[in-house]
Protein backbone atom coordinates (compact mmCIF):
# COMPACT_ATOMS: atom_id res chain seq x y z
CA UNK A 1 0.00 0.00 0.00
CA UNK A 2 3.19 2.13 0.66
CA UNK A 3 4.48 1.99 -2.36
CA UNK A 4 1.43 2.51 -4.01
CA UNK A 5 1.17 5.79 -2.49
CA UNK A 6 4.94 6.63 -3.48
CA UNK A 7 4.38 5.67 -7.04
CA UNK A 8 1.05 7.80 -6.64
CA UNK A 9 2.60 11.19 -5.22
CA UNK A 10 5.40 10.51 -7.97
CA UNK A 11 2.88 10.17 -10.80
CA UNK A 12 1.57 13.45 -9.11
CA UNK A 13 4.54 15.34 -9.60
CA UNK A 14 4.83 14.03 -13.24
CA UNK A 15 1.97 15.44 -14.56
CA UNK A 16 2.17 19.13 -12.21
CA UNK A 17 5.64 19.50 -13.87
CA UNK A 18 4.26 18.75 -17.58
CA UNK A 19 1.58 21.09 -17.13
CA UNK A 20 3.69 23.85 -15.68
CA UNK A 21 5.92 23.60 -18.82
CA UNK A 22 2.93 23.61 -20.93
CA UNK A 23 1.78 26.90 -19.45
CA UNK A 24 5.31 27.90 -20.17
CA UNK A 25 5.90 27.23 -23.72
CA UNK A 26 2.12 28.62 -23.87
CA UNK A 27 3.50 32.15 -22.87
CA UNK A 28 6.42 31.97 -24.92
CA UNK A 29 4.42 31.15 -27.46
CA UNK A 30 2.68 34.83 -27.35
CA UNK A 31 3.94 37.14 -29.75
CA UNK A 32 6.83 39.02 -28.28
CA UNK A 33 7.13 42.88 -29.28
CA UNK A 34 10.05 43.66 -31.22
CA UNK A 35 11.57 46.53 -32.98
CA UNK A 36 12.70 46.42 -36.23
CA UNK A 37 14.25 48.85 -39.24
CA UNK A 38 14.29 48.18 -43.03
CA UNK A 39 17.98 48.28 -44.62
CA UNK A 40 19.00 49.50 -47.86
CA UNK A 41 22.09 49.15 -49.38
CA UNK A 42 23.18 52.91 -49.38
CA UNK A 43 26.15 54.33 -51.29
CA UNK A 44 29.35 54.13 -48.46
CA UNK A 45 32.42 55.64 -48.48
CA UNK A 46 35.32 53.46 -46.78
CA UNK A 47 36.50 56.12 -44.18
CA UNK A 48 40.31 55.21 -42.13
CA UNK A 49 41.88 56.81 -39.23
CA UNK A 50 45.23 57.84 -38.42
CA UNK A 51 47.57 59.80 -35.66
CA UNK A 52 49.76 62.23 -37.03
CA UNK A 53 52.09 64.79 -36.51
CA UNK A 54 51.98 68.73 -37.50
CA UNK A 55 55.43 69.70 -39.09
CA UNK A 56 56.86 72.82 -40.31
CA UNK A 57 56.96 73.46 -44.19
CA UNK A 58 60.60 73.56 -43.83
CA UNK A 59 63.75 73.63 -41.35
CA UNK A 60 67.24 74.74 -42.33
CA UNK A 61 70.49 75.42 -40.18
CA UNK A 62 72.12 78.90 -41.68
CA UNK A 63 75.09 79.38 -41.98
CA UNK A 64 78.22 81.80 -42.83
CA UNK A 65 79.85 81.74 -46.18
CA UNK A 66 83.14 82.62 -44.24
CA UNK A 67 84.73 82.44 -41.32
CA UNK A 68 85.71 84.67 -38.00
CA UNK A 69 84.99 85.94 -34.77
CA UNK A 70 80.84 86.35 -34.21
CA UNK A 71 80.51 89.69 -33.10
CA UNK A 72 76.55 90.36 -33.13
CA UNK A 73 74.12 86.93 -32.76
CA UNK A 74 70.66 89.32 -33.15
CA UNK A 75 68.01 86.93 -32.41
CA UNK A 76 67.05 84.44 -29.60
CA UNK A 77 65.08 81.17 -29.97
CA UNK A 78 61.22 82.17 -30.42
CA UNK A 79 62.33 85.22 -32.19
CA UNK A 80 59.86 86.15 -35.83
CA UNK A 81 62.31 87.07 -38.50
CA UNK A 82 61.72 88.31 -41.61
CA UNK A 83 63.21 87.63 -45.26
CA UNK A 84 66.18 89.23 -45.63
CA UNK A 85 66.66 90.56 -42.15
CA UNK A 86 70.03 90.46 -40.53
CA UNK A 87 70.74 87.24 -38.41
CA UNK A 88 74.16 87.64 -37.14
CA UNK A 89 77.60 89.50 -37.86
CA UNK A 90 81.10 88.38 -37.72
CA UNK A 91 84.31 90.71 -37.50
CA UNK A 92 85.15 92.19 -41.22
CA UNK A 93 88.36 94.04 -40.30
CA UNK A 94 90.42 91.27 -42.32
CA UNK A 95 87.68 90.99 -45.24
CA UNK A 96 87.43 94.73 -45.39
CA UNK A 97 91.52 94.92 -45.85
CA UNK A 98 91.56 91.97 -48.28
CA UNK A 99 88.81 94.01 -50.05
CA UNK A 100 90.53 97.24 -50.49
CA UNK A 101 93.63 95.57 -51.53
CA UNK A 102 91.67 93.52 -54.26
CA UNK A 103 89.86 96.49 -55.50
CA UNK A 104 93.13 98.84 -55.51
CA UNK A 105 94.70 95.81 -57.73
CA UNK A 106 91.57 95.58 -60.03
CA UNK A 107 91.79 99.60 -60.96
CA UNK A 108 95.42 99.54 -61.54
CA UNK A 109 94.88 96.67 -64.11
CA UNK A 110 91.74 97.86 -65.37
CA UNK A 111 94.09 101.45 -66.14
CA UNK A 112 96.65 99.72 -67.70
CA UNK A 113 94.65 97.21 -69.61
CA UNK A 114 92.49 99.76 -71.07
CA UNK A 115 95.54 102.25 -72.05
CA UNK A 116 97.30 99.37 -73.79
CA UNK A 117 93.65 98.78 -75.51
CA UNK A 118 93.99 102.35 -77.39
CA UNK A 119 97.64 101.08 -78.54
CA UNK A 120 96.30 98.30 -79.93
CA UNK A 121 93.90 99.84 -81.70
CA UNK A 122 96.36 102.10 -83.28
CA UNK A 123 98.39 98.92 -84.70
CA UNK A 124 101.24 100.19 -81.62
CA UNK A 125 100.74 96.84 -79.53
CA UNK A 126 101.19 93.24 -80.26
CA UNK A 127 98.30 91.02 -79.50
CA UNK A 128 99.94 89.05 -77.47
CA UNK A 129 101.30 91.57 -74.94
CA UNK A 130 97.47 92.58 -74.94
CA UNK A 131 96.19 89.66 -73.97
CA UNK A 132 98.76 88.94 -71.29
CA UNK A 133 97.45 92.11 -69.72
CA UNK A 134 93.36 91.26 -70.34
CA UNK A 135 94.02 87.98 -68.48
CA UNK A 136 95.94 90.16 -65.65
CA UNK A 137 92.97 92.79 -65.42
CA UNK A 138 90.61 90.01 -65.52
CA UNK A 139 92.40 87.49 -62.69
CA UNK A 140 92.33 91.38 -61.01
CA UNK A 141 88.43 91.86 -61.38
CA UNK A 142 87.79 88.01 -60.17
CA UNK A 143 89.40 88.59 -57.11
CA UNK A 144 87.94 91.72 -56.55
CA UNK A 145 84.19 90.23 -56.93
CA UNK A 146 85.49 87.34 -54.26
CA UNK A 147 86.58 90.40 -51.99
CA UNK A 148 83.37 92.29 -52.21
CA UNK A 149 81.25 88.76 -51.51
CA UNK A 150 83.20 87.60 -49.03
CA UNK A 151 82.71 90.91 -47.26
CA UNK A 152 78.71 90.60 -47.70
CA UNK A 153 79.29 87.16 -46.48
CA UNK A 154 79.97 88.60 -42.95
CA UNK A 155 76.51 89.37 -42.20
CA UNK A 156 74.05 86.45 -42.29
CA UNK A 157 70.35 87.22 -43.43
CA UNK A 158 67.49 85.07 -43.23
CA UNK A 159 66.53 83.29 -46.23
CA UNK A 160 62.97 83.43 -45.74
CA UNK A 161 60.39 84.65 -43.01
CA UNK A 162 60.50 82.49 -40.33
CA UNK A 163 61.26 81.90 -36.14
CA UNK A 164 64.13 80.77 -34.46
CA UNK A 165 63.96 76.73 -33.51
CA UNK A 166 67.48 77.23 -31.93
CA UNK A 167 70.72 79.08 -31.41
CA UNK A 168 73.96 77.25 -31.97
CA UNK A 169 76.72 79.45 -31.06
CA UNK A 170 77.04 82.22 -28.87
CA UNK A 171 78.44 85.98 -29.65
CA UNK A 172 82.06 86.63 -29.71
CA UNK A 173 82.46 82.66 -30.34
CA UNK A 174 84.81 81.98 -33.47
CA UNK A 175 83.21 80.39 -36.03
CA UNK A 176 83.81 78.18 -39.54
CA UNK A 177 82.63 78.30 -42.87
CA UNK A 178 79.63 76.37 -42.99
CA UNK A 179 79.00 75.93 -39.31
CA UNK A 180 75.29 76.33 -38.43
CA UNK A 181 74.85 79.39 -36.55
CA UNK A 182 71.02 79.72 -35.73
CA UNK A 183 67.53 77.23 -37.86
CA UNK A 184 64.73 78.83 -38.51
CA UNK A 185 61.74 76.77 -39.25
CA UNK A 186 58.77 77.96 -41.76
CA UNK A 187 55.43 77.84 -40.18
CA UNK A 188 53.32 79.74 -43.13
CA UNK A 189 52.96 76.13 -44.42
CA UNK A 190 52.27 73.99 -41.98
CA UNK A 191 51.71 69.87 -43.33
CA UNK A 192 50.69 66.77 -41.37
CA UNK A 193 52.76 63.92 -41.81
CA UNK A 194 51.36 60.30 -40.54
CA UNK A 195 52.41 56.80 -41.22
CA UNK A 196 50.69 54.01 -43.54
CA UNK A 197 51.24 50.18 -43.87
CA UNK A 198 51.86 48.93 -47.43
CA UNK A 199 48.56 47.34 -47.81
CA UNK A 200 46.90 51.09 -47.97
CA UNK A 201 49.25 52.60 -50.40
CA UNK A 202 46.68 52.34 -52.93
CA UNK A 203 43.69 53.39 -51.19
CA UNK A 204 45.31 56.55 -49.69
CA UNK A 205 46.38 57.71 -52.81
CA UNK A 206 43.22 57.09 -54.68
CA UNK A 207 41.46 58.97 -52.00
CA UNK A 208 38.87 61.88 -52.68
CA UNK A 209 39.09 63.50 -49.01
CA UNK A 210 41.72 64.06 -46.15
CA UNK A 211 40.21 65.80 -43.47
CA UNK A 212 41.92 66.64 -39.61
CA UNK A 213 40.82 67.10 -36.05
CA UNK A 214 43.32 68.73 -33.60
CA UNK A 215 43.32 69.09 -29.67
CA UNK A 216 43.26 72.78 -29.61
CA UNK A 217 40.82 76.03 -30.07
CA UNK A 218 38.50 73.26 -31.55
CA UNK A 219 39.75 73.02 -34.66
CA UNK A 220 37.21 70.23 -36.15
CA UNK A 221 36.92 68.18 -39.29
CA UNK A 222 39.69 70.74 -41.62
CA UNK A 223 40.02 69.84 -45.01
CA UNK A 224 43.44 68.90 -46.24
CA UNK A 225 45.09 68.33 -49.51
CA UNK A 226 47.33 65.48 -50.47
CA UNK A 227 50.91 66.28 -50.96
CA UNK A 228 52.78 63.14 -51.11
CA UNK A 229 52.88 59.64 -50.22
CA UNK A 230 56.93 58.33 -50.08
CA UNK A 231 57.72 55.48 -52.09
CA UNK A 232 59.94 53.74 -49.80
CA UNK A 233 59.51 52.11 -46.26
CA UNK A 234 60.79 54.02 -43.25
CA UNK A 235 62.42 51.63 -40.21
CA UNK A 236 59.25 50.58 -39.34
CA UNK A 237 58.07 49.33 -42.51
CA UNK A 238 55.49 52.49 -43.08
CA UNK A 239 55.04 54.56 -45.61
CA UNK A 240 54.68 58.42 -44.80
CA UNK A 241 52.59 60.69 -46.07
CA UNK A 242 52.58 64.40 -46.51
CA UNK A 243 49.17 66.57 -46.50
CA UNK A 244 48.36 70.06 -45.89
CA UNK A 245 45.43 71.66 -43.32
CA UNK A 246 43.30 73.58 -45.13
CA UNK A 247 43.66 76.28 -41.53
CA UNK A 248 45.94 79.31 -40.54
CA UNK A 249 46.41 80.23 -36.65
CA UNK A 250 48.82 80.65 -34.61
CA UNK A 251 47.75 77.98 -32.42
CA UNK A 252 49.10 75.72 -34.40
CA UNK A 253 52.04 74.47 -33.76
CA UNK A 254 55.21 71.86 -35.28
CA UNK A 255 55.12 68.59 -32.66
CA UNK A 256 51.49 69.09 -32.03
CA UNK A 257 49.46 65.70 -32.59
CA UNK A 258 46.25 65.61 -35.14
CA UNK A 259 43.69 63.28 -35.95
CA UNK A 260 43.81 62.22 -39.77
CA UNK A 261 40.43 61.00 -41.81
CA UNK A 262 41.30 59.48 -45.10
CA UNK A 263 37.91 58.97 -46.95
CA UNK A 264 38.29 56.72 -49.99
CA UNK A 265 35.62 56.36 -52.43
CA UNK A 266 34.63 53.31 -53.54
CA UNK A 267 33.48 53.51 -56.92
CA UNK A 268 30.10 52.02 -57.91
CA UNK A 269 30.18 49.89 -54.60
CA UNK A 270 26.87 49.64 -52.47
CA UNK A 271 27.06 48.77 -48.44
CA UNK A 272 24.46 47.63 -46.69
CA UNK A 273 24.28 49.39 -42.79
CA UNK A 274 22.87 48.23 -39.55
CA UNK A 275 22.43 49.13 -36.22
CA UNK A 276 25.62 47.94 -34.20
CA UNK A 277 23.13 46.69 -31.60
CA UNK A 278 21.46 44.56 -34.41
CA UNK A 279 24.50 41.99 -33.87
CA UNK A 280 25.08 39.22 -31.72
CA UNK A 281 26.97 36.52 -31.23
CA UNK A 282 26.73 32.34 -32.01
CA UNK A 283 29.83 30.24 -31.45
CA UNK A 284 31.88 33.67 -31.22
CA UNK A 285 30.03 34.59 -35.05
CA UNK A 286 28.11 37.28 -35.54
CA UNK A 287 24.36 36.93 -36.11
CA UNK A 288 21.41 39.35 -36.90
CA UNK A 289 17.80 38.50 -36.59
CA UNK A 290 15.22 38.82 -39.38
CA UNK A 291 11.61 38.93 -39.33
CA UNK A 292 9.63 37.37 -42.22
CA UNK A 293 7.14 40.11 -43.04
CA UNK A 294 4.10 37.89 -43.88
CA UNK A 295 4.69 35.31 -41.43
CA UNK A 296 5.82 37.69 -38.36
CA UNK A 297 8.66 34.71 -37.50
CA UNK A 298 12.13 35.33 -36.56
CA UNK A 299 15.22 33.85 -38.34
CA UNK A 300 18.76 33.39 -37.27
CA UNK A 301 21.26 34.84 -40.18
CA UNK A 302 25.21 34.65 -39.86
CA UNK A 303 26.75 37.65 -41.31
CA UNK A 304 29.81 39.20 -42.24
CA UNK A 305 30.70 42.37 -40.48
CA UNK A 306 32.31 45.30 -42.27
CA UNK A 307 33.69 48.49 -40.48
CA UNK A 308 32.41 49.89 -38.00
CA UNK A 309 30.56 53.25 -39.05
CA UNK A 310 29.55 56.82 -37.49
CA UNK A 311 26.54 56.87 -35.51
CA UNK A 312 26.96 53.24 -34.13
CA UNK A 313 26.17 51.55 -37.30
CA UNK A 314 28.21 48.85 -39.14
CA UNK A 315 28.79 47.80 -42.02
CA UNK A 316 27.44 43.77 -43.48
CA UNK A 317 29.57 42.46 -46.04
CA UNK A 318 28.00 39.48 -47.09
CA UNK A 319 24.76 37.38 -45.09
CA UNK A 320 21.62 39.77 -46.84
CA UNK A 321 20.73 41.63 -49.45
CA UNK A 322 18.86 44.12 -48.43
CA UNK A 323 15.26 45.62 -48.04
CA UNK A 324 15.25 42.78 -44.62
CA UNK A 325 13.42 43.68 -41.91
CA UNK A 326 16.13 43.08 -39.02
CA UNK A 327 15.69 43.35 -35.38
CA UNK A 328 17.59 45.97 -33.85
CA UNK A 329 16.79 45.89 -30.09
CA UNK A 330 16.64 43.15 -27.56
CA UNK A 331 18.32 40.45 -29.82
CA UNK A 332 19.59 37.99 -27.25
CA UNK A 333 15.96 37.27 -26.19
CA UNK A 334 14.96 35.57 -29.15
CA UNK A 335 14.53 32.15 -30.38
CA UNK A 336 14.24 30.99 -33.73
CA UNK A 337 11.10 30.59 -35.60
CA UNK A 338 9.57 33.13 -33.19
CA UNK A 339 6.29 34.63 -33.18
CA UNK A 340 6.86 38.27 -32.89
CA UNK A 341 4.81 41.70 -33.56
CA UNK A 342 6.33 44.76 -34.66
CA UNK A 343 6.09 48.00 -32.85
CA UNK A 344 4.46 50.18 -34.55
CA UNK A 345 2.01 48.30 -36.54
Amino acid sequence: MKGHLVSLGILLSLIAMMTSCKQKTTVEAKPRMVKVAKVNPTESNESLSFSGQIKENREINSAFKVGGQLLKLKVNEGDKVLAGQVIAEIDPRDYQIRLDGAKAQYHQAKGEYERYQQLFDKNKLPVNTLERLEAGYLAAKSQYEAAENAMKDTRLTAPFSGYVSKRHVENYENVGSGQAIVSLIDLDNLEIRFNIPGSLLATVQKASDFYCDFNVNGEKRVAAKLLSVNQKSNETDQYEVRIQPNVSGQHLKPGMTARITVVAERAQQQAITIPLAAVYYTNEKPHIWTVDANALVTKSQPVELGNLLNDGLVEIKTGISGNELVVIAGVNSLVENQQVKILGL
